[in-house]
């Protein structure tokens, strides 16, 4: 579930697929990214208490649109300001920023997330 929409597996890749890097991109886009990833996160091991608000107030803003993304929400708009800020936050979470029990180690060479 993504705001209050259910998505397919096939449906989440090409969400993940489609372009974000670019200025102007579709702020809901950008959150969906982020949102999508923290919540593979949290069933694997994460620690949810950090980011569990910042998970609600992604879907509800995700809530507010009917039908499937993406929404074409400009990151200018109050609206894809509150969707950027949301997925900054999400995005730290799941490089492990924001939790204070996750662990580095190294395997074969390359630093893994724990």
């Amino acid at each position: 579930m993504l705001g209050s929409q259910t998505y397919t597996e096939s449906e989440l890749l090409t969400v993940l697929r489609m372009p974000t890097a670019q200025p102007g991109a579709d702020a809901s886009l950008i959150l969906a990214r982020q949102l999508i990833a923290a919540k593979l996160n949290i069933p694997n091991g994460s620690d949810p208490t950090t980011i569990g608000t910042t998970v609600a107030d992604a879907d509800r803003l995700l809530a507010q649109f009917g039908g499937k993304l993406p929404y074409g929400v400009r990151p200018s708009s109050v609206l894809g300001q509150s969707m950027v800020g949301d997925g900054h936050v999400l995005a730290s979470y799941n490089r492990g920023r924001r939790t204070p029990m996750c662990v580095r180690s190294f395997h074969q060479g390359r630093v893994r997330d724990r």
